[in-house]
């Protein structure tokens, strides 16, 4: 990604006002090849980060909140927040983890039969992802994030790919909450997410989240390497 485009972790009221925002200094040779693209990630009960006893552990995150997978910021349980582009879905096919789990294919084709059940209700051995690039409304901030939804996700997903084709306006002037809610299936419970609507865009932001969007709309994500 070029310099603009480029996600930060730090949002727009935390820079203290003598520094300049979009200075780059220093850091010119870094690509996207280079560093981890932040996401925004839900916590479950067994996430590594929950888990006082990690390496991974997030002082405070508990099961249900919201957080930053790089800066480790806690957002809690629910969000606002603008969707700045929606990528084309992918798939992912990963080795179970009894066979030692990573990545064996990064380019599953969405018509593959990989994707598919099998005939006595084998679970797909591919994955299917919607991948975002989002704008957080923390508080009075912003904070640019990347947000894949997969698996159990894929239904939250659509429905918040429904809202933004029901508003009938350019995808970055929506505004939506994102909610964890506690959810169960055969395997077990689990955190899910629920999108609901929030409104428009404030008219000042208009101009400069379609400047966003035009330069990242473009872009590639780099490949989520775990499927959740």
């Amino acid at each position: 990604m070029s310099d603009e485009t480029t996600l930060t972790t730090t949002t727009t009221h935390s820079i203290p006002a003598y520094l300049d925002p979009q200075s780059r200094v220093g850091t010119e040779h870094l690509t996207a090849d280079d560093v981890q693209m932040p996401r925004l990630s839900l916590a479950q009960a067994m996430s590594d980060q929950v888990n006082a006893a990690h390496a991974d552990h997030i002082e405070g995150l508990k099961v249900g909140d919201f957080f930053n997978s790089v800066s480790g910021v806690v957002y809690g349980t629910k969000l606002t927040l603008s969707v700045l582009v929606s990528f084309p879905p992918r798939a992912m096919e990963f080795a179970a983890m009894e066979q030692g789990g990573g990545v064996v294919d990064r380019a599953v084709p969405l018509s593959d039969p990989r994707l598919q059940f099998g005939a006595n209700g084998e679970a797909p051995q591919a994955t299917k992802f919607y991948d975002y690039i989002l704008m957080l409304h923390p508080g009075d901030g912003e904070e640019m994030i990347a947000m894949s939804l997969a698996r159990s996700g894929i239904k939250a997903a659509k429905s918040l790919n429904g809202l933004v084709q029901m508003r009938g306006t350019a995808i970055y002037t929506g505004l939506y909450t994102a909610e964890s809610v506690a959810k169960t299936s055969t395997q077990g419970s689990y955190m899910g997410w629920r999108f609901r609507n929030a409104g428009f865009l404030p008219e000042a932001l208009v101009n400069r989240y379609a400047e966003l969007h035009g330069g990242l709309k473009s872009q590639t994500l780099t490949p989520e390497e775990t499927p959740f």
